[in-house]
């Protein structure tokens, strides 16, 4: 009798735990989906939250600087105004030297485009989104508005997620090393002359040297080791800001070693606008009666460009100014003969893409509209047959006479 209680007993206990086990591991999973929904909620609530608050800085740190925009505007430009009208009447090529040297930092940049971008954009392609990047940036800072054009036109090239990014990616780093070189350059040229200047090449050189001789130490010992077998553990949820610039870095590092001749394409595209800018600059100082040379004055234009870029204005209003009229004093340029200068030079800049971006509009209406309206000529000239093969078909299926009655 104990021997079958128990046996019963085991029975009921067994089927009472599988009866109940489904429901233990319902209610187990739903407690873990509801921790895992709450901590995505929470998670979402953050990142918005910091979404929220960064887009907020962003607008206020926007509108401190256009009310300094304004304050500058309304101080500074009535009385140099007078000035700028003055030196304009008695040199009007100044202008369109400027815009000359524009156009031609405009070409280099736009070869330097087409060139990262062989696979995926034409030259006009590489030139719409260079000029639209350009326009961009004069409402939306920091190089944003131009990279989203630049991505934009890469898609509709055909360019995936992942070569659009190392593309604008390779295009950007060039452009800080640029700024970094025209900065560098720009200060030892202005307080030290040649002797600074050859300084800084040295330095630079020999950097050069060292960083490439390190990447084939690296990859050397990372070529002899021997591959790990542990399985590479991919972290849950969006990567963080640190882990898109490293797969960023990790994408170009890899563009450019497959293909150093973009890197070199890109960088050398890169301070040739920024040297094209230069000399129209320094050439507008000297048109206005600057009293500095031609080089002082690309060393003034590459150190204050630099400085300006650091701080991300819509198309560098405002910081550029006064980064170039800072230079050009530095250079030994009085405050009432660099305000001019800079002043007619940074709206000739800024006019220029907007002014560029029109005429390829229009210059694109008017190729669809005489291509259309030629198509509707060559409609109209071809005599339009409803049956082209109507008189062979009534020459073969045209029936004999009828024979006569008698």
């Amino acid at each position: 009798m104990p021997d079958e209680f128990s046996g019963s007993s085991l029975q009921v206990r067994s089927r009472f735990d599988a009866s109940c086990t489904p429901l233990l591991q319902t209610v187990v999973v739903s407690v873990g989906h509801h921790r895992g929904v709450a901590t995505e909620d929470t998670t979402t609530t953050r990142t918005r939250r910091s979404a929220i608050s960064g887009s907020t800085r962003r607008v206020v740190g926007l509108l401190v600087v256009i009310a300094i925009l304004v304050v500058v505007c309304v101080v500074i430009v009535p009385s140099m105004l007078p000035n700028l009208i003055s030196a304009t009447r008695s040199n009007p090529y100044v202008p369109l030297l400027v815009a000359l040297f524009w156009i031609m930092a405009t070409t280099a940049a736009i070869a330097g485009k087409r060139a990262i971008a062989s696979g995926y954009l034409t030259w006009s392609g590489a030139a719409t989104a260079h000029i639209g990047g350009t326009v961009a940036n004069r409402v939306v800072p920091a190089g944003v508005g131009a990279a989203g054009v630049f991505v934009a036109a890469l898609h509709r090239g055909g360019a995936s997620n992942t070569a659009a990014a190392g593309v604008v990616a390779l295009w950007a780093v060039a452009g800080g090393l640029a700024h970094a070189s025209g900065l560098l350059l720009g200060v030892a040229w202005l307080r030290e002359g040649w002797s600074g200047l050859l300084t800084v090449v040295a330095v630079a050189t020999v950097v050069v040297f060292a960083v490439r001789f390190l990447v084939r130490r690296l990859a050397a010992r990372r070529a002899a080791r021997t591959p790990s077998t542990v399985p590479v553990v991919v972290p849950a949820g969006q990567p963080t800001k640190l882990q898109r610039v490293r797969a960023t870095a990790r994408e170009v590092v890899a563009a450019v070693r497959a293909r150093p001749i973009l890197a070199v394409a890109a960088l050398g595209a890169q301070l040739t606008a920024a040297l094209c800018l230069a000399t129209g600059f320094a050439l507008a100082a000297e048109g206005f009666g600057v009293e500095i040379s031609i080089v002082v004055g690309m060393a003034a234009y590459l150190a204050g460009t630099a400085l300006s870029a650091a701080t991300p204005t819509p198309a560098g209003i405002g910081s550029a100014e006064t980064a170039l009229v800072g230079a050009l004093m530095l250079a030994g340029a009085g405050l009432g003969e660099a305000l001019p200068v800079v002043f007619l030079f940074r709206a000739v800049v800024l006019i220029a893409p907007v002014v560029a971006a029109a005429l390829m509009a229009v210059a694109w209406v008017g190729v669809r509209l005489v291509t259309a309206a030629r198509a509707r000529r060559r409609t109209a000239r071809t005599p339009h047959v409803p049956h082209a093969l109507l008189p062979s078909v009534v020459l073969i299926v045209d029936p004999e006479p009828a024979p006569e009655l008698p």
